[in-house]
């Protein structure tokens, strides 16, 4: 009598999963077939019972059902992006908030260790290749998640890589590095330990250039451009952001490298050479490590496809330099929180494992993302935007302008170069003066991220810091050198390659109402004059 109703207890087994499908298609029914005069509001009926329907059953967890509104409502054309997520943050801030969640997906399910393994192993083990590898992937990882978990990622690695070195011709590890408590609590003495790991760190410093939603300041540059001028007025999006950093953060991780090398190699000098053996045990220790993660699971899979379809939609958003699929829906704006939060939504859906017998985990838990989600970060971002609304409303900033005008008298790319400096070191955002906005601003919002001088500067810093032997002084050196070197090459990217990409040759129509005075001039015209500029 049992058997009789096996298929229907394994159906009953998974009625969330077939709630959460069957009910969104089925509610279509309500607006589809309503009065045209009555079409967006059936729309939002439907949103409202969707949402209703998923907390009711707790087919994901409450609180990512309640982010539905902010995929659901643009996408009907019921409220645009920016429209609802007033209502829980900002809309950078909602980006930010799920590229994070995206983040911890990817860590949960052990890909970042996967992909780091992987190229390290495919860069080279000999000892300038080891540092470049290590670079490679620090910078790559913290592209897309925290700069703060690339680099802890990268800790036991080198630690890995430094047991192997270390230990004795049967490949057991001497006395120093037997005790792993003791190893956590005193790090070793190993110059070039410290040189790997101050190689991680500053590598994920330069990382989170590279893509908008890779470190706060960057996001500060689109929501600031967005406020001011009007969402997509600025030809600024995830893809020319790309186009501009990605080309300057490889360079500046190529530099970083070369003058760590330089440095080992001075530091090191008399030291005994690198031998095979040690390459050997570098090698057996990294396809050690591959072997025990085995071949990728479901789980890793699917996170994977995931984060390339969100990276794939941020992206074609709006690229400028083709039409993007936002552009489709005209009846709301879609902005770029909508598809990170259908991804987020996505990774509380999808399960873990396929199983015809019981349901599995979705490929992400909230306890997870409650216990690893930086919240201070998030509330980091929103100090700093509510600081900004501030100086504009107060009057500060122009007072500040006033107290700056001796700055009309230099040509503009002095005055970057004084924006860029000032950043770097004093991690300080300037006004703009009558340029093209985006010329300034750029420039000041990567440079937030080039703090490499101190421990306390970044969380990267003060984590490698706290595991190695080095003195504040000896990262102050490298840190000072490498801060010139990005200066410069930052002054250089946005002075050539930016210029077509971003329409640095001219003042933009775009920014023409919030600064009427300002008649056409070029960013890198420096013989042209601005009537009435202050």
């Amino acid at each position: 009598m049992l058997n009789m109703f096996n298929p229907v207890l394994r159906v009953l087994r998974f009625w969330r999963s077939w709630i959460s499908v069957i009910a969104p298609v089925v509610l279509t029914a309500i607006p589809l077939t309503a009065d045209p005069e009555n079409e967006k509001a059936m729309w939002c009926a439907y949103n409202i019972l969707v949402c209703a329907v998923y907390w009711i059953c707790e087919c994901t967890p409450l609180a990512i059902t309640s982010l539905l509104p902010v995929v659901l409502l643009p996408l009907t054309g019921v409220a645009s992006t920016n429209a609802v997520c007033i209502n829980y943050l900002k809309g950078t801030n909602m980006m930010f908030l799920a590229g994070l969640v995206m983040a911890i997906a990817v860590e949960h399910c052990g890909l970042h260790v996967r992909i780091a393994l992987n190229i390290i192993q495919g860069v080279g083990t000999s000892k300038r290749m080891l540092m470049l590898g290590f670079m490679i992937c620090a910078m790559f990882l913290s592209m897309w998640i925290s700069n703060t978990a690339a680099t802890a990622m990268m800790v036991p690695i080198v630690d890995a890589i430094d047991k192997a070195i270390n230990s004795d011709q049967n490949g057991n590890e001497t006395d120093e590095h037997k005790d792993i408590e003791t190893t956590v609590k005193k790090p070793r003495d190993s110059k070039s330990r410290n040189f790997l790991l101050l190689a991680c760190a500053y590598a994920s410093n330069i990382g989170g250039t590279g893509v908008i939603t890779g470190s706060p300041p960057n996001l500060v540059v689109l929501s600031t451009l967005n406020k001011e001028f009007g969402t997509g007025k600025a030809p600024l999006s995830y893809a020319t952001w790309m186009a501009f950093n990605v080309p300057l953060m490889l360079v500046n991780t190529l530099a970083a490298w070369c003058l760590l090398i330089a440095m080992e190699a001075y530091a090191t000098r008399g030291s005994p050479k690198p031998t095979r053996e040690g390459e050997l045990k570098v090698k057996n220790i990294l396809a050690g490590k591959k072997r025990e993660l085995g071949k990728m699971s479901l789980h890793e899979i699917q996170v994977l496809i995931l984060f390339i379809l969100l990276v794939i939609l941020w992206f074609f958003q709006d690229p400028v330099f083709i039409t993007g699929w936002a552009s489709f829906f005209t009846k709301a704006t879609v902005g770029s929180a909508t598809p990170a939060v259908l991804i987020v939504w996505m990774l509380f859906l999808l399960p873990k494992n396929v199983s015809s017998t019981q349901p599995s985990e979705a490929l992400l838990d909230w306890h997870t993302v409650e216990k690893r989600l930086p919240w201070g970060v998030i509330l980091l971002l929103g100090g700093g935007f509510a600081l900004a609304d501030a100086t504009a409303s107060s009057g500060l900033s122009n007072y500040l302008a006033s107290k700056l005008i001796s700055l009309q008298y230099l040509e503009t790319w002095q005055i970057n170069l004084i924006i860029s400096c000032a950043t770097t070191f004093v991690t300080e955002m300037s006004l703009s003066l009558c340029q093209n906005p985006i010329y300034l601003m750029m420039t000041a919002a990567v440079c937030c991220s080039y703090a490499f001088m101190l421990p306390v500067a970044t969380a990267p810093n003060a984590i490698v810091f706290s595991h190695s032997t080095m003195k504040t002084s000896d990262m102050m050196k490298a840190g000072f050198l490498l801060n010139i070197i990005c200066i410069i090459t930052t002054n250089f990217a946005i002075n050539t390659w930016g210029v077509p990409l971003f329409g640095l040759s001219e003042f933009p129509a775009w920014a023409g109402p919030s600064a009427p005075s300002c008649n056409i001039t070029s960013g890198l015209d420096l013989s042209t004059t601005i009537p009435g500029a202050l």
